[in-house]
């Protein structure tokens, strides 16, 4: 089976050495090309292509916004970003918004291949020089979630983290009230508090966040 290839760059010329280059591959066709950032959902709608390969940079409107587009119409497309330069910042939006890939412009054409059967292929493709400040961010992020988490348990009230640790066990409202010798309108309200302090919206969501971040211990 051949992959169909949209191919969206802002340089002409870039496009039609792209086309050729892709083309000496007997799997892969390209379906339509374009560098108007305006024009690409239209045309992902049009061709329905496996594999979108577009610059962040095109003309009338941005990759990054075009994308946003494409993604909101359809999820599952298989998008590689190719780029200039790698900037983090943008590798984690782009990830965020569901690309599959993504390949500096200079890369060589063997890894531009592979890296649209790996995506092809159901995986991910991320540039060698892109991967290492990608895993920084994602300590960074990792580290700001559990300093988060640790003020969060430090706002709870002795009261409020025995009734978390009650949640985590499984315990009903009722069954806490007469553990602590409340009343059920009581353990009501704080459990309500709870949920705003951890920005949770039920019981097992609770309790899964709590095990997650290590705040309770499952019983």
């Amino acid at each position: 089976m051949q992959t169909r290839i949209l191919v969206a760059d802002r340089h002409e010329m870039f496009r039609e050495v792209l086309k050729r280059l892709l083309e000496t591959e007997p799997d892969f066709t390209v379906v339509a090309e374009t560098g108007d950032g305006e024009l690409l959902p239209q045309l992902v709608s049009q061709y329905n292509p496996d594999v979108v390969l577009f610059d962040l940079k095109l003309r009338k409107r941005s990759g990054i916004d075009a994308l946003r587009e494409i993604m909101s119409a359809d999820p599952g497309i298989k998008a590689i970003a190719l780029t200039d330069s790698i900037d983090q910042d943008e590798i984690i939006q782009l990830l965020l918004l569901g690309i599959r890939g993504l390949v500096r412009k200079d890369a060589p054409s063997s890894l531009l291949f592979k890296s649209i059967r790996t995506v092809m292929g159901g995986q991910y493709w991320i540039s060698h020089d892109g991967v290492a400040g990608l895993v920084h961010n994602l300590r960074l992020l990792s580290a700001a979630t559990e300093q988060n988490a640790r003020q969060q348990i430090q706002s709870l009230t002795a009261q409020q983290l025995r009734i978390l640790t009650s949640i985590v066990s499984g315990c009903s409202n009722r069954e806490i009230a007469e553990e602590l010798s409340l009343s059920e309108r009581t353990v009501k309200y704080h459990l309500t508090r709870i949920f705003e302090i951890f920005g949770v919206s039920g019981r097992m969501e609770l309790a899964r966040f709590s095990l997650q971040n290590k705040i309770v211990r499952e019983a």
